[in-house]
């Protein structure tokens, strides 16, 4: 696979690096999207198989394709520029919007303008909260791959309640000792390191990146892409709600691929055929200048 690797920056100073893939075969006439951005799941990053894969299959269909970090990749790290650490360890979501922006531009800059988001797992939860809350018309499509439900009230009702409750108290009692940015391990909802703001920030009561409550805000085609085995409580139903409550989108189509697993990592070509089949039905629309 050749790739351009870039580096891409963000409106608040940060870098972050990303592989280029220009369409290996011209574009369709009148394609309704010929740009992609890819971002990747938790603790991920770029180069991830699953993400840079997808990228190359698109690229070989005529797509452009920049597979990007967010400052959520990795667990964590350093950016020595201004002595901060980041990964998903320390990611308050909310600040992806300023990150999938700076992707965006990078292809508007390129001379792209019909940009499609496709994300992984939680980059599935940041590409479908971008087209809810931004109102950037160069987005024409929402692709989440494996999305992840991020909801209080629901965790609470499930067979994984005392443990969440636990997290939930474990991550109340640091913040209220003045340590939020202090690291806890946790195995629900998945395997991971959090400091107890962003725990907070994502599984708190206020429920502020349910995607089920943020679909009717999306005004663009979304197809919500699983596997069949995605069962664990985080994953269960999710694309199908998703696709139901996006009432506002032109175009919203859920697929689960037998036997898939997170992310569709043991099923990559059925996902990319997938993925493929369905960014040919769309519509092209006015092209933004």
């Amino acid at each position: 696979m050749i790739v351009d690797l870039v580096s891409v920056g963000t409106s608040d100073g940060i870098r972050l690096d990303g592989a280029f893939l220009e369409p290996k075969i011209p574009p369709q006439p009148g394609v309704a999207i010929d740009a992609v951005l890819l971002v990747h799941g938790s603790s991920a990053n770029f180069y991830t198989a699953s993400t840079l894969g997808m990228a190359e299959d698109l690229s070989n269909r005529g797509y452009a394709a920049l597979s990007m970090n967010t400052t959520a990749h990795d667990t964590v790290w350093y950016n020595r520029s201004d002595n901060s650490y980041y990964g998903v360890a320390y990611e308050i979501l909310d600040r992806s919007r300023v990150d999938l922006r700076a992707g965006i531009d990078f292809l508007w800059e390129r001379g792209y303008r019909r940009i499609a988001l496709l994300g992984q797992s939680m980059g599935a939860v940041r590409v479908v909260y971008y087209a809810a809350m931004e109102d950037d018309d160069r987005v024409r499509a929402v692709i989440p791959v494996s999305p992840v439900r991020l909801s209080y009230s629901y965790y609470l009702k499930s067979e994984d309640a005392a443990e969440f409750q636990a997290n939930i108290d474990r991550a109340d009692q640091l913040e209220a000792e003045g340590r939020a940015m202090d690291l806890m391990a946790v195995n629900f909802p998945i395997p991971q390191m959090f400091s107890a703001a962003a725990y907070l920030d994502k599984h708190g009561p206020t429920e502020r990146y349910n995607l089920v409550a943020h679909a009717p805000r999306v005004k663009v085609p979304l197809l919500a892409v699983a596997g069949s085995l995605e069962t664990h409580t985080r994953l269960r139903d999710i694309p199908q709600d998703l696709v139901t409550a996006a009432i506002n989108s032109p175009k919203a189509d859920c697929v689960v691929i037998e036997g898939g697993d997170h992310s569709l990592t043991n099923r990559r070509q059925e996902a990319a055929d997938t993925v493929l089949a369905w960014l040919a039905t769309l519509q092209p629309a006015a092209v933004a200048t």
